[in-house]
């Protein structure tokens, strides 16, 4: 029977990107690099690594990082790299394929061109061994999370909107979700966390630990602004059940105030036509739940304030079965995503 199976399940491998836009990314890519880098020996040692490169950029891979010798660095074309987003979801069964949606670089707003990046479900396809499905809805992989058991979690306002799948109804674009992952239902979050330059990434807001157990992002801090819209989230959820008639667990993860970009942090990125403006005084979303999440090990982000600490003590709780490991996290948030954003499971 096929499926779509949760992030929690054996994964194959992880696909990461090596990062190249100075017009995203600060100090000409060199921090964030260093971070990937990082994150990418820490996930080799539990399972295997793909690290993707522009053909340009792999002396500068190679030499200039320490890369561990079982990451496998494979040449290929893409514009940013946003793994999550651009490389889309291998549905199991007795023929596994990857269902292949459309991508506009987030409703054509973040960047452009983005015309390589649309096209790595068939580079990764042909990488894997696996079939394509293709579908006309344009949908980032960080904006759907799975239980294994035929529910996804989605954020409507960034799916049923004309920047993305204009002239579509919600029931159309529900019918070809259920059709290509092979669902029985879809949960919809209205909005996304405020300061999400995606238009709003489930993400952002949850993760499944295991097939009932949702960590999900939350504050108790009446001056977040946030506060308001995790009630609202979580209302959704209680109100629903899964496939088995199941109400899902739920386990509150800190979601830190909003960052606001310093000089330092916007000072050095070359703005262009072709990116979306980072500068100085803006707000920039950090959440915790935005961790990395492989065989054997969770990867979570840091962001040097007083929660970081308490977000690794939940997540050790949560998976216990795995390593928690913490790391450095404000590099990716400036970029405007997470360690999730910036990795794609293969399973």
């Amino acid at each position: 029977m096929s499926r779509l199976s949760g992030e929690f399940e054996k994964q194959r491998a992880m696909v990461i990107l090596f990062p190249s836009r100075t017009d995203v990314w600060r100090g000409e890519c060199r921090p964030i690099r260093e971070i990937m880098v990082e994150l990418a020996n820490i996930v080799a040692e539990f399972q295997e690594v793909i690290i993707g490169v522009l053909p340009e950029l792999r002396e500068t891979l190679e030499t200039e990082y320490v890369l561990d010798d079982r990451v496998k660095v494979v040449e290929m074309q893409y514009n940013d790299c946003w793994a999550r987003d651009t490389v889309s979801s291998v549905v199991t069964g007795e023929k596994p394929y990857i269902a292949a949606f459309r991508f506009n670089a987030y409703g054509a707003g973040l960047y452009k061109p983005w015309d390589d990046d649309d096209e790595l479900d068939y580079v990764f396809a042909k990488e894997f061994g696996y079939d394509v499905k293709d579908s006309p809805i344009t949908l980032e992989g960080g904006n759907i999370c799975s239980d294994g058991n035929g529910t996804l979690f989605a954020v409507r306002e960034a799916i049923v909107n004309d920047n993305r799948n204009p002239g579509m109804s919600l029931e159309e674009i529900e019918e070809g979700l259920k059709d290509i992952l092979c669902l029985e239902q879809i949960v919809w979050i209205e909005r996304g966390l405020l300061a999400d330059e995606t238009g709003g990434h489930i993400d952002n807001i949850m993760a499944f630990a295991d097939k009932t157990t949702i960590v999900l992002s939350w504050t108790d801090d009446v001056n977040n602004p946030q506060y308001e819209l995790v009630r609202e989230i979580e209302a959704k959820i209680k109100s629903c059940s899964n496939v088995d008639g199941e109400k899902y667990n739920i386990v509150h993860l800190p979601v830190p105030n909003l960052y606001r970009r310093t000089k330092e942090d916007s000072d050095s990125i070359v703005t262009t036509e072709d990116s979306f403006p980072r500068e100085e005084g803006d707000y920039v979303l950090e959440t915790y739940v935005n961790f990395a999440l492989a065989n054997g090990v969770v990867v979570v982000p840091q962001f040097g304030n007083d929660l970081d600490a308490e977000a690794v003590r939940i997540l050790k709780e949560v998976f216990s079965d795995r390593k928690v490991i913490p790391l450095r996290g404000r590099e990716a948030s400036l970029g405007g995503g997470g360690f999730h954003c910036l990795t794609k499971h293969i399973n």
